[in-house]
């Protein structure tokens, strides 16, 4: 703590000069020091509160930081939930298609026997008929 001088004996002198008898001007000295050193002894300095704000602010910081953990973490294992989701519902999506590709090749391929059977049974005999007249 920043000590402060009072000074008794000026004081005393000063009171004497007002009027009071020496021992009431000691006394009242007296009771004034003892006043400021209790006084000074109760003042905060700035160092005080800079250090006071400055251990408040590490301990906020701590506890943020420890939030922040807390919140990656759980970010991090429902991230990591939903990209098993999602990489499951493709792998699911890309066997369906898979199935659905072959079932329209086979689909495809039926359409292609019945075009070529509409083909022989009714372009041939068209060609033919064209072809024989010549």
């Amino acid at each position: 703590m920043a000590a402060v001088a009072f000074d008794t004996l000026k004081c005393a002198r000063r009171l004497i000069a007002a009027g009071y008898t020496d021992k009431q001007a000691e006394v009242q000295a007296e009771i004034m020091a003892e006043a400021f050193v209790f006084n000074m002894e109760s003042l905060v300095t700035t160092d005080y509160l800079d250090a006071r704000f400055a251990e408040q602010e590490a301990r906020i910081d701590t506890r943020f930081a420890e939030q922040d953990a807390r919140f990656d973490a759980r970010f991090n294992k429902q991230d990591l939930a939903l990209e098993i989701r999602f990489s499951t519902l493709e792998l699911k999506f890309t066997e369906q298609m898979g199935e659905l590709r072959g079932e329209f090749r086979g689909e495809m391929g039926l359409q292609r026997w019945i075009l070529a059977a509409i083909a022989a049974s009714t372009v041939l005999p068209a060609l033919n008929s064209v072809f024989a007249w010549v």
